[in-house]
């Protein structure tokens, strides 16, 4: 009677341990990293201009797509060496050689003098709009400008490639 009492005491253990406890291997995909799938982040750190009046890195480049919707941020890191306020623009953008129309990206940013900033281009898929592949390079000119002086300008040209 005490062995069947035992045994009837210990089934339950030893099936629900045949049965196998949740751990985070079995339990499929989590969440986060679902999301994290639909993100792809490439580092860069391309020094791209290095002057007396301002430093330009690219950090990095971050692919996003959400439903239907692609948007790239391209990250960069402007140091205002000027002692006068500076605008930075991105123009004629091309991607895998081909141009990409003005109202899918947009990059404008005003630095303080002697300051940083982490400026992001952002490249969004528009419904009407053709977007990039983005498979080979990205090219683009930036425009700065003193929002003091109006003799200041400066035009760089800036070329990324990927594979």
């Amino acid at each position: 009677m005490r062995k069947m009492f035992l045994i009837f005491l210990f089934l339950p253990i030893f099936i629900l341990y045949a049965c196998g406890v949740p751990s985070e291997a079995n339990l499929g995909t989590p969440e986060n990293d679902r999301k994290k799938s639909n993100h792809e982040v490439r580092e860069i750190n391309q020094l791209v201009v290095d002057n007396e009046n301002v430093k330009i890195t690219i950090l990095n480049m971050k692919k996003n797509k959400e439903q239907s919707k692609q948007t790239v941020t391209i990250t960069f890191d402007i140091l205002n060496k000027r002692k006068d306020t500076m605008k930075i623009q991105a123009q004629r953008l091309s991607v895998d050689d081909r141009m990409v129309d003005e109202a899918i990206y947009q990059l404008e940013q005003e630095i303080s003098p002697k300051k940083a900033a982490t400026v992001k281009l952002v490249i969004q898929q528009l419904d009407d709009i053709e977007f990039p592949e983005f498979k080979n390079d990205l090219e683009m000119e930036l425009y700065i400008l003193s929002l003091d002086d109006p003799n200041y300008v400066e035009n760089h040209h800036v070329k990324i490639i990927y594979e």
